[in-house]
């Protein structure tokens, strides 16, 4: 799939996860929770999934709870963190949340939301940070491992350091984390997320991973699954798919970070041939396959559609199934003007996108310039359903 850029939306079914799948369709397919020795065989495949997921997590199985993706978990995490605190008490975030954080927090918290400076080069201000900290009026705090449009890496290490020191908790969504950094080096919080099909695994499938002052945390009633954590039948297909895809993923490691090169060749590229490209978090440590751009001129909607035709998928970093644009508040919390969201475009690779893949990119984003220019350069936008 060398021509597809956008693996930081969502990644293809891996053939070994795929196999694990059908693999447990034909033979795990019992309720876990059933008396028999059929079932007990189920709840056995389920029960070695998450010892393997803790194992690559450096923690205990029982601190894991399987559920249906980040989104589900950030929800309940946000919802369970406002039952805790006061009336008085806020959270603290980074202004770069993902929606399923951000729009849970303003749900749930309401105006008893604080945030976090940013720097120019993607990452929190770990001095406003500390100065924050020092409130007693802190609740909890969430703050992203990676930016799923910048590639930047958050100091997530040294903010989990901070609140276990403070006593304070700590929700960490790693979505973007997995498959791409070692599971190994992921920092040590109270509530930490992760994501299938973000790594060659299923979509429908996530975890979170507990710390022992998660008490009294549950997802969703209606049974006593997940010790009690997580109501409803476990999807023992899902979990065997997202298990082997991330175990297959950390053997890739290496081939991922040399990803990097390829994509500072890519930007070379299109800053000489393109004026006026700005690269978002360049100056920040990024994940090695990102690159979030701010291209002139023209629609962000406009690029990805000629592109598309040239065979190569990439993404705004802030568009709706319609087409539409708007506002990134990534950019808005690194001081871009509103309209800036209209400009951007965020490519995004894996282990295995080649260096000629990169290449292609290069040269079919210079013609689509080209064909800009010598076409009206009106810049209008162009809505189009997707």
């Amino acid at each position: 799939m060398g021509c597809y850029f956008d693996y930081n939306a969502t990644t293809p079914l891996r053939q070994s996860a795929k196999s694990a799948i059908i693999e447990g369709i034909d033979r795990y397919w019992q309720n876990p929770s059933s008396p028999y020795v059929s079932s007990a065989r189920a709840k056995n495949v389920l029960e070695t999934s998450r010892e393997t997921l803790a194992s690559l997590l450096g923690t205990q199985p029982e601190s894991v709870v399987f559920t249906g993706g980040a989104t589900e978990a950030n929800n309940s995490i946000i919802e369970y963190l406002s039952r805790l605190s006061s009336q008085n008490q806020v959270l603290l975030l980074s202004p770069f949340e993902h929606p399923s954080v951000l729009d849970a927090a303003r749900h749930f918290w309401g105006d008893r939301l604080r945030f976090i400076r940013s720097k120019a080069n993607g990452t929190i201000d770990l001095e406003d940070f500390s100065v924050q900290m020092k409130s007693s009026s802190i609740a909890a705090v969430s703050v992203m491992a990676v930016n799923n449009e910048t590639g930047v890496i958050q100091p997530v290490n040294e903010i989990a350091e901070a609140c276990a020191g403070s006593g304070v908790l700590f929700h960490c969504d790693a979505s973007q984390w997995f498959g791409k950094l070692s599971s190994s080096r992921v920092p040590r919080c109270d509530f930490l997320v992760g994501c299938g099909h973000k790594f060659w695994g299923p979509k429908g499938a996530g975890f979170i991973s507990l710390s022992d002052r998660s008490d009294g945390f549950c997802s969703q009633f209606g049974g006593g699954q997940e010790r009690g954590r997580r109501g409803g039948t476990e999807n023992i297909l899902l979990v065997l798919g997202m298990v082997e895809a991330l175990a297959f993923a950390e053997k890739r490691l290496s081939d991922f970070a040399s990803q990097a090169t390829y994509r500072d060749r890519f930007e070379a590229g299109l800053t000489d041939h393109i004026p006026a490209t700005e690269i978002v978090g360049n100056t920040g440590t990024r994940l090695a396959n990102t690159s979030f751009l701010l291209l002139p001129d023209y629609e962000n909607i406009r690029w990805v559609r000629k592109l598309d035709l040239k065979g190569f998928q990439v993404s705004t970093g802030s568009a709706c199934s319609t087409g539409k644009t708007s506002s990134s508040p990534v950019l808005t919390a690194l001081g871009f003007a509103s309209e800036a969201g209209r400009k951007s475009v965020r490519v995004s690779s894996w282990a295995d996108t080649s260096e000629r893949d990169w290449g292609n990119l290069t040269q079919a984003f210079n013609e689509v310039w080209t064909d800009f220019q010598n076409a009206d350069g009106s810049g209008m936008t162009e809505v189009v359903s997707i």
